[in-house]
């Protein structure tokens, strides 16, 4: 019966041991495989949507959905073969020849298939949606956008990773901060009431400290009168329009920035509806004419590595208000 005991006990000590034997092969092999698709991987990075992206080699073929990125791509000394369609006007030197593919709202996916892309850099809040549509003809995706000076500095950084060019990237983010700092020592003690109003086709928001724009109005000085106002639904960044809060406030300056459709023809609209209604009249910028419609390039959109142009007009703004 001892005999028996003991041959079972050792039976199943062999069979402990083999299946010890077999996971540590195992994990050995997965490290192996692991270890494999990471050396085959030149280049792994996270980008502003939070998705992890690799690549086989650093990206040579590229294309830029948004001029923020397209002119964070040339400061970095990239170039992109495809840009968003768009007046040619603030599209860098380098970049003017490049194929038009559409935009973040109205992709053509048949231009982005036939330039054998290795990346597209588009919006993470236009395009997630995207992703799939956009990889399923053939470039990876980076994701990128900018909700505040210092995401422009994130952006930045991101693409320096994209292009290889961490250490320019990191010279471009200091020449940020240094401006950023400039101005607030600038503009030390100024609180100028300010709204700032993004008119698009058919509807005005007032936009909020959270969003870009805001972070720029504040760092220059301005106080905005919309600051606690609550976000719309999927648009955050901006709330509606409540005029008997804002005339209350009273602004010393309303600023407009016109997204998309006619900008004479909104300008045009908005100066009249301030002139010709009763409450916004009773406001020190109608009165004082303190309507300030803000460049395209730098506020209708992110301005990128123009961030600094941003910032400088605006406190030019303020303190043409404040003087």
């Amino acid at each position: 019966m001892k005999k028996v005991n003991i041959l079972v006990l050792s039976i199943a000590t062999a069979l402990i041991l083999a299946s010890c034997g077999n996971d540590t092969a195992n994990n050995t092999k997965n490290e192996t495989v692991e270890k494999q698709n990471k050396t085959q991987a030149a280049l792994e990075l996270t980008d502003m949507a939070g998705r992890d992206v690799s690549f086989d080699k650093i990206p040579e073929r590229i294309i830029a959905l948004t001029n923020a990125d397209m002119n964070i791509i040339y400061a970095l000394g990239g170039t992109v073969i495809g840009r968003q369609t768009t007046d040619a006007s603030g599209v860098p030197a380098g970049a003017k020849d490049a194929t038009e593919v559409g935009n973040t709202h109205d992709l053509n996916l048949e231009k982005i298939a036939s330039l054998g892309a290795d990346a597209i850099v588009a919006s993470s809040e236009q395009n997630l949606k995207d992703v799939p549509a956009m990889e399923g003809v053939g470039p990876k995706v980076v994701l990128t956008g900018a909700n505040s000076i210092d995401d422009i500095k994130n952006q930045t950084a991101v693409l320096g990773e994209l292009l290889g060019k961490e250490d320019k990237a990191k010279e471009l983010q200091a020449n940020i901060d240094k401006k950023v700092a400039a101005i607030k020592e600038e503009q030390k003690g100024k609180k100028v009431r300010s709204l700032l109003v993004l008119g698009a086709p058919g509807s005005n928001y007032a936009a909020l400290p959270s969003s870009l724009s805001g972070d720029v109005l504040e760092t220059a000085g301005g106080e905005n009168v919309a600051k606690d106002f609550k976000g719309v639904e999927n648009f955050p960044q901006y709330a509606s329009m409540n005029v008997e809060k804002i005339v209350a406030s009273d602004p010393e300056v309303i600023f407009l920035m016109i997204h998309g459709g006619d900008e004479k023809e909104t300008e045009a609209a908005f100066k009249k509806e301030m002139k010709q209604n009763d409450a916004w009249n009773s406001t020190s910028a109608v009165k004082n004419d303190h309507i300030v419609v803000l460049p395209a390039e730098l506020f209708g959109t992110n301005p990128g590595i123009k961030i600094d142009e941003a910032l400088d007009y605006m406190a030019d703004e303020i303190n043409k208000v404040d003087n």
